[in-house]
C-alpha cells in the first residue's frame, strides 16, 4: 500500500512537472512568435513601406519570430473570421472601419488605457470612429479616407475639354465621357471585380444625395433601397456601363490590381480613386506629373441634399490587438512603433497616407492636387459603408451589383426588388 502511494505521488509530480514545462514552452513560444495580418502587405506599392516599419520593430526585438502576412482583399475577412473562431488569429489585426469593425470588435483588446499612457495625438473624430457604442476604444485609426474623381488634364486637352474646369455637373459629366470616347480615349479606369469601381461611385453619390441622418438609417427596412434617389444612382452606374464609359477591360478585373495602373499609364481619362494609402493623389501625380492631375470630389445633381459633397471616413484603415493574443506587451510596442515619428514620415512621404494626426503636414507645394482635396474636405458627408450593418449585406450588394453592372443579367427593377426583399426585415 505504501509503495502504491509513493508511485501515485511520483506520477503526480511527473505530471505536474510535465504541465509546467509545457506551459513554460508555450509561454516561451508565445513570447518569441508574433504575427500581423492585413490586406495591404501583398501589394508591392505598400509592401516596401510597411516592410521598413516592420524592420524598425524587429531591430528592437531581434529574438522575436516575426511574421507579417498580406491577403488579397476578398480573401482577408473569410480568413480572419476562420482564424478567430479556430483560435489561430494573429496578434495584430488590420480592419476597415465600418462593417468590418462592427463584426470583429468583440475580438479586439480595449485600448483606452494604452492611448492615455502613450504620446500619440490623434484627431478626436477619428478616434470616435474606433469606439464601440459604449465608448470602449477597440482600435486605432491608421488613415482617414474618402473617394473622389481624379482626372488626367492632358487627356482632357486632347479631347477638347477644359482641363481646369472639371465636369462636375451631372449632365456635363456624361457629355464629357461621350466626348472622350469619341476622341478615342477611354473615359473611366475600371476595376469592377468585387465590384469596386461602381461601388465607389455608388457610395460617393449616396453621400451627396442623402443627409447624414438618412445615411445612418439607409438599410432599415430597406428604405434607402426603395427610394427614388437610389434608382437615379444605380441607373447612372448602369449608363456608364452600357455606354462603354467604364473601361471594358477592367469589368472583371480586381480594382486595386488594374484600375489605378491603367489611369497612371494614361490609358484612361478619369478614375474614382481614394484620398489615402493607395490609388490616390501621390501615386497618380508621381506617374503623370504633379501638374497633370486634377480632382473633384463628387457630381452635382438637382435632387442632391449636398451637391458635390466629399465622401469622408474619419477613420479608413484601423488597427487593433487580438484580445486573445499572448503577446500583449509586444503588441503595444508594435502599435507604438506604427505611430512613431519615423513611421509617420514613411507613411506620408513614401506612401501618401493621410494619417488622422492633429499635426499632419501635407506636401501641397509639391502636389498641387492636395489643395483641391483639402478644399473638398470642407463639404463632406458620411460614407454609407460606416453604417452597413453586416458584411453579409455588403457582400449581398456586391453580388447583385455584379449581376446588374458586370454581366448585365438582371434589369434595374429586378436589382432593386431583390435587394429590397433581402433588406426589408432589417
Amino acid at each position: 500500500m505504501l509503495i502504491s502511494k509513493r508511485l501515485i505521488l511520483l506520477l503526480i509530480i511527473l505530471l505536474s512537472l510535465s504541465s509546467f514545462l509545457t506551459a513554460a514552452g508555450n509561454q516561451e513560444a508565445a513570447s518569441n512568435s508574433f504575427s500581423v495580418w492585413d490586406f495591404k502587405y501583398k501589394d508591392a506599392r505598400t509592401n516596401h513601406v510597411y516592410s521598413k516599419i516592420d524592420r524598425q520593430f524587429t531591430n528592437k526585438y531581434e529574438s522575436v519570430s516575426f511574421e507579417h502576412i498580406g491577403f488579397d482583399d476578398e480573401e482577408y475577412v473569410p480568413a480572419l473570421r476562420a482564424a478567430l473562431l479556430a483560435g489561430t488569429a494573429p496578434d495584430i489585426i488590420w480592419l476597415h472601419q465600418g462593417t468590418e469593425f462592427i463584426e470583429f470588435q468583440s475580438y479586439l483588446e480595449p485600448l483606452n488605457e494604452f492611448l492615455s499612457e502613450s504620446e500619440i495625438d490623434f484627431r478626436q473624430d477619428s478616434l470616435l470612429s474606433c469606439e464601440t457604442d459604449d465608448g470602449i476604444l477597440k482600435a486605432l485609426p491608421v488613415s482617414f479616407q474618402g473617394m473622389g474623381w481624379y482626372y488626367n488634364k492632358e487627356l482632357f486637352r486632347k479631347a477638347g475639354l477644359d482641363p481646369e474646369i472639371p465636369p462636375t455637373n451631372w449632365n456635363n459629366f456624361l457629355e464629357a465621357c461621350e466626348q472622350l470616347k469619341q476622341a478615342g480615349i477611354t473615359p473611366i479606369a475600371t476595376g469592377n471585380n468585387r465590384p469596386l469601381t461602381t461601388d465607389f461611385i455608388k457610395r460617393s453619390l449616396i453621400t451627396a444625395f442623402y443627409s447624414d441622418e438618412e445615411i445612418k438609417d439607409f438599410f432599415q427596412q430597406g428604405r434607402g433601397i426603395a427610394s427614388t434617389e437610389f434608382r437615379i444612382i444605380m441607373d447612372f452606374c448602369l449608363q456608364l456601363r452600357e455606354n462603354e464609359y467604364l473601361n471594358p477591360d477592367g469589368i472583371y478585373r480586381a480594382y486595386f490590381n488594374f484600375a489605378p495602373d491603367s489611369f497612371s499609364k494614361g490609358e484612361c481619362a478619369m478614375i474614382i480613386g481614394l484620398l489615402s494609402d493607395i490609388a490616390h493623389w501621390k501615386e497618380f501625380s508621381d506617374e503623370l506629373g504633379p501638374d497633370n492631375v486634377g480632382y473633384f470630389p463628387n457630381l452635382i445633381h438637382p435632387e442632391m441634399k449636398r451637391p458635390g459633397a466629399q465622401l469622408l471616413q474619419d477613420a479608413g484603415i484601423i488597427i487593433g490587438i487580438n484580445k486573445n493574443s499572448r503577446n500583449k506587451e509586444l503588441a503595444y510596442a508594435y502599435l507604438q512603433n506604427m505611430y512613431s515619428e519615423q513611421s509617420q514620415k514613411l507613411l506620408v512621404e513614401d506612401l501618401g497616407m493621410l494619417m488622422p494626426m492633429t499635426e499632419l503636414k501635407l506636401p501641397s507645394k509639391e502636389y498641387p492636387v492636395l489643395l483641391n482635396i483639402e478644399a473638398a474636405l470642407n463639404n463632406s458627408g458620411y460614407d454609407i459603408e460606416q453604417f452597413t450593418p453586416s458584411t453579409y449585406i455588403r457582400d449581398l450588394s456586391y453580388r447583385y451589383d455584379k449581376l446588374l453592372i458586370n454581366s448585365l443579367e438582371i434589369t434595374l427593377d429586378d436589382y432593386i426588388q431583390r435587394l429590397y426583399d433581402k433588406l426589408k426585415l432589417f
